[in-house]
């Protein structure tokens, strides 16, 4: 490579993530953010398999109980938009490793909680640090995945949240009969310390976000060679994203609105939003309606874990589709759930059958969910992704606010646990025509936007030559 006189050598790091191979790098990334989201995955859900313990415990009633689910998902709408922010300010990395501190901690000690305030009190403050983890391991994986596997990546973490959440179940039977409520959130805290070695040792900052904030061009050098072994790269090199310019200016939500993103992130929170809603319906009431069903309390959580992990099939037949055809192909999820949900509601089931279509149901509400994730912060820009991330996530636990509460009130006013399930069909044929509103836009986006399904014309070209300007700064 030949050196301007009047500039440093520019070196685009699109084409170098574009063309990588999979290897050691891609292990050590995707192990460790896998474990993370399955830490989250069990931390957020495992109130729900210990709920029934904690109420016998603390002498609680159906709302307090209610409450104390809510309260962690009040959480996480603020730890999504809190962190998502430190994640676009101050890197990925930091902000995972401060998600995964706190979560670990605060899960230790809800354990030793005395009395109700402070149960409340201490699954607000875990539900912080859970909700903050997601949008910075999003990001990550996004910003490291070519675009062929832009979507599947994210698809490969949610798959360890789904199985997270589903490992609460046999581990609540296991472990609290004999050893009480306290064990389940003892191993989940003292797991989410040992996985935090893991995120400091292994896990690289995004090479595109300090690219695109000008920052540390010997840590982007660094981790390049971890990606690219033998790559040889100029001592003095200036690294861009493509033709984005470098960006100093603070993050405000209004940049999630700019031009074409206005309908991109309305239509984007508003599939989020449904989908969470039935999703936390089922996540935190699933136990409690299988046992009013007729299944014994042991089957009801074993049964509940097994939607989870149905969920996680589901992630990943959806995973690859949505690489290659867009958000759109994610519609078919929810429009497959409808049916299901109708089912049990108005037929009469034997048990096997119940399961059955539960399972089925499970399969393609989860893994629309996962599929809705997989797009969420792939529409902004490197240097705004994790405030996307993290807003569009954050609007979603309105929706798994909305979920168990409406289920309690249907419950209080008269309707059994089968009638829910018709009520909630609703949401994911809502969540339908939203995905295939955001498809048609996503297939008409150019090469260059983020997003786009297309790749660049010179994503081929493995290092370009040196410009003799420098970016100009926004």
């Amino acid at each position: 490579m030949s050196k301007s006189t009047t500039s440093r050598p520019i070196i685009d790091v699109l084409p170098l993530i574009e063309n990588q191979k999979a290897g050691r790098f891609w292990t050590a990334l995707f192990s460790v953010s896998w474990l993370v989201a399955f830490l989250d995955g069990f931390d957020l859900q495992v109130i729900s398999f210990a709920g029934r313990y904690l109420k016998k415990s603390f002498d609680l009633t159906n709302t307090q109980l209610g409450t104390l689910g809510t309260v962690g998902v009040v959480g996480t709408l603020v730890g999504g938009i809190v962190i998502g922010y430190l994640g676009d300010r101050v890197g990925r990395k930091p902000a995972i490793v401060v998600s995964v501190t706190g979560f670990g901690i605060f899960m230790v000690l809800v354990a030793f909680a005395q009395n109700y305030p402070e149960l409340v009190l201490l699954r607000l403050v875990t539900g912080l640090f859970v909700g903050g983890a997601l949008p910075p391991v999003w990001a990550l994986v996004s910003e490291f995945a070519p675009i062929r596997m832009r979507s599947t990546s994210v698809v490969i973490v949610m798959v360890g949240y789904s199985l997270g959440s589903a490992s609460g179940g046999p581990l609540s039977n296991l472990l609290i009969p004999r050893f009480g409520w306290q064990s389940v959130f003892l191993v989940g805290g003292a797991a989410s310390l040992v996985v935090l070695i893991a995120v400091v040792a292994l896990l690289p900052e995004s090479v595109k976000f300090l690219a695109q904030k000008g920052l540390a061009p010997e840590k982007i050098a660094r981790t390049l060679r971890r990606l690219r072994p033998g790559l040889t790269l100029p001592d003095n090199a200036q690294y861009v994203v493509g033709t984005e310019v470098v960006e100093r200016k603070q993050f405000t939500p209004a940049a999630l609105f700019r031009g074409r993103l206005a309908v991109i992130t309305a239509l984007v929170w508003a599939s989020y939003f449904c989908s969470a809603t039935v999703v936390f319906y089922l996540t935190f009431w699933g136990p409690i309606l299988n046992e009013q069903i007729g299944f014994s309390v042991s089957a009801a959580a074993t049964l509940a874990a097994g939607t989870s992990a149905a969920g996680a099939l589901g992630q990943v037949l959806i995973g690859r589709f949505i690489d290659h055809r867009g958000a759109g192909a994610i519609a078919y999820m929810p429009l497959l759930a409808v049916p299901c949900l109708l089912v049990i509601g108005f037929v009469h089931l034997s048990a096997l059958a119940y399961v059955v279509v539960l399972l089925l149901s499970n399969v393609f509400i989860i893994g629309g969910h996962g599929g809705v994730i997989s797009v969420s912060g792939i529409f902004y820009r490197p240097a705004i992704r994790a405030n996307g991330a993290g807003w569009a996530t954050s609007v979603s636990k309105l929706g798994a606010m909305l979920g168990p509460w409406l289920a309690g009130v249907l419950l209080d006013h008269g309707l059994d646990a089968k009638d829910t399930f018709f009520v909630f069909a609703a949401f994911p044929l809502a969540m339908m025509v939203l995905l295939i509103a955001l498809g048609r836009i996503q297939r008409r986006l150019p090469a260059t936007a983020d997003g786009s399904l297309r790749t660049a014309p010179d994503a081929g070209v493995p290092v370009p030559a040196p410009a003799t300007t420098k970016p100009g700064v926004s």
